[in-house]
């Protein structure tokens, strides 16, 4: 294929959205890779917390705002479309300022502050979550608009910032793990303040706000926030537990292996950053067997596409653990581990599309139902698993009732109100893998006439 066939499909949203997510996640393994190798066990268990708690703290925001906002933002006139990013940032600060100040309070509670994990956390979390605001509201209205060009520069800017500042520690030999914050602080201050040069994020909408339209996106947020914080602590609540009960070091190899189930995330986060707006469309015209047709062809040519990530990933799974965290964790149970998560990874587009395509429908009511049900039944799976095993590995046997559950629960619930069927997902999903291999093969010969 000449470069000039192949350009239309590089500059494609869906294309741009997958590199975003590819950079991201990429320079996340590098990022992770040098801090395995730059600091101690136990010091990387308490960074893996840091990151955890933050995510859940980041799993708010965004449930009480992201797709709510898209929503609401979409295909709108430009007065609506002010209004609604108005009320959006004036909501984003109230939660901001409320979530932080609940930061500052428990450092006074001195058992909380005397953990070392927690006491980072709590030390950092207030200003730390105030600096990525404006990142924040600039990647919701970047989707909003279908711009994932900008997306993925912000999320170059933020991930190569923060190596370049690793990398410097590393190479003066200074690496610890507060420098590590320090760090992290540098690079979301630097990318929300370049949102806020560049005009990405637009704080000035807040003039524009109204209490009508603020209580509309809380109105659909208070739903999807149980489902945003639900799914966030569905991933986190192995690392809590591990933390815990078998200690920072355990923690530290099972968070290697988790690592690698980027490769499953980043198609998966893609196609479903651009198949919403398409899916609300569908469903604001009223047009259920398109939704149907929309949700089969997205969910059914992941569930192919990743079947040889899948298989490629068992036969191998030493080598990613050697290239990410080094010879010292070729040994421990990290290979295992990602054999056991990797191999259910076949059941996560269904099961995502499910809750995707049950929020479009205005049930996000379900959808947090079925994210709660997974929540309980992984818990509680974790406690049965490092009971009997006192290892990481009862903690990836549990996955397998926790994801079972979900898909089974989320695809009856859909099927009444759309006619999807497993195996029609998969009959479309190939249909749309032999169409991509056809546009993305070689191209035909040119015949040239004398």
């Amino acid at each position: 294929m000449h470069f000039r066939q192949l350009a239309p499909n590089l500059r494609n949203n869906q294309f741009l959205s997958l590199a975003g997510n590819v950079a991201a996640s990429g320079l996340t393994v590098v990022s992770v890779s040098l801090l395995f190798r730059g600091l101690p066990t136990a010091a990387i268990g308490a960074w893996v917390f840091f990151l955890s708690m933050l995510g859940l703290g980041e799993a708010f925001r965004q449930g009480c705002l992201t797709t709510g906002f898209i929503r609401a933002y979409a295909g709108a006139d430009a007065p609506r479309r002010a209004e609604v990013l108005g009320s959006a940032w004036a909501l984003g600060l109230l939660i901001t300022v409320a979530l932080s100040s609940l930061g500052l309070l428990a450092q006074a509670v001195p058992a909380l502050a005397a953990s070392p994990s927690l006491g980072l956390f709590l030390r950092w979390f207030p200003l730390l979550f105030l600096l990525t605001l404006p990142a924040f509201m600039a990647t919701c209205l970047q989707q909003a608009e279908e711009h994932f060009a900008r997306l993925l520069r912000l999320r170059l800017l933020m991930q190569g910032a923060f190596i370049v500042g690793i990398t410097g520690l590393l190479l003066l030999h200074q690496l610890t793990l507060l420098r590590v914050v320090y760090c992290y602080l540098g690079a979301a201050g630097l990318t929300s303040a370049l949102t806020l040069l560049l005009g990405w994020s637009f704080p000035s909408a807040l003039r524009h706000r109204s209490a009508a339209t603020m209580r509309e996106l809380g109105h659909f947020g208070k739903y999807s926030v149980g489902s945003y914080i639900g799914a966030y602590l569905l991933r986190s609540s192995d690392t809590v537990l591990i933390n815990f009960l078998l200690g920072p070091a355990a923690l530290a190899v099972y968070n290697l292996a988790q690592r690698f189930m980027e490769i499953i995330e980043i198609p998966l986060r893609s196609l479903m950053a651009t198949a919403m707006p398409r899916l609300a469309a569908a469903v604001n015209q009223q047009n259920r067997p398109l939704l149907a047709h929309l949700f089969e062809q997205n969910a059914g040519l992941l569930t192919w596409l990743l079947l040889p990530v899948v298989i490629g990933t068992v036969l191998l799974a030493e080598v990613p653990v050697y290239l990410v965290g080094g010879s010292h964790y070729v040994n421990t149970e990290a290979a295992n581990v990602l054999r056991i998560a990797v191999s259910m990874a076949l059941l996560y587009p269904i099961d995502r599309f499910t809750g995707v395509a049950l929020d479009v429908l205005g049930n996000p009511r379900l959808n947090l139902y079925k994210v709660l049900l997974m929540l309980a039944v992984n818990v509680a799976g974790d406690w049965v698993g490092i009971h009997f095993t006192h290892s990481i590995y009862g903690v990836a046997l549990a996955s397998l009732p926790t994801i079972l559950t979900g898909f089974l629960f989320g695809y009856l619930l859909l099927k009444r109100s759309l006619p999807i069927t497993i195996a029609g997902t998969l009959r479309v999903g190939l249909a749309e893998v032999r169409a991509l291999l056809r546009r993305f093969g070689p191209a035909a010969p040119v015949s040239v006439r004398a």
